[in-house]
């Protein structure tokens, strides 16, 4: 399922949030298994994202905005936690840092884009 999107740059923004996270959680996570349930977590989120209404309202299009790099970061986190084991502590815990820092970096990002005015 692909995102919806406003904008251009909401897309580039996003895009590249999303190809680093699905990257990361494909070469750090050996069991297809635990992959794929990372992936059915990814849709569920995409689809909220995609459903929101009130985008063009003003105070419901930055929620909008930050459905998915929040809601990611979360997921992102709590899956990597989850799949810590004492042999890959150390890149799940790096791989989990340089996501969060990422997403951070995106939602700042995103808080410039200008809101729909129509």
């Amino acid at each position: 399922m692909k995102p919806i999107y406003v904008s251009r740059e909401h897309e580039v923004i996003v895009e590249s949030y999303l190809d680093m996270v699905f990257t990361t959680i494909n070469e750090l996570v050996i069991e297809q298994d635990k992959v794929q349930d990372f992936l059915d977590i990814s849709e569920v989120i995409i689809d909220y994202h995609n459903q929101y209404n009130g985008v063009k309202e003003i105070g419901n299009f930055h929620d909008f905005l930050m459905i998915i790099p929040v809601n990611f970061s979360t997921m992102v986190s709590g899956f990597l936690c989850g799949y810590e084991k004492p042999s890959n502590a150390s890149a799940c815990r790096i791989h989990r840092h340089l996501l969060s820092n990422f997403g951070l970096k995106v939602i700042e990002d995103l808080n410039k884009i200008e809101t729909i005015h129509e």
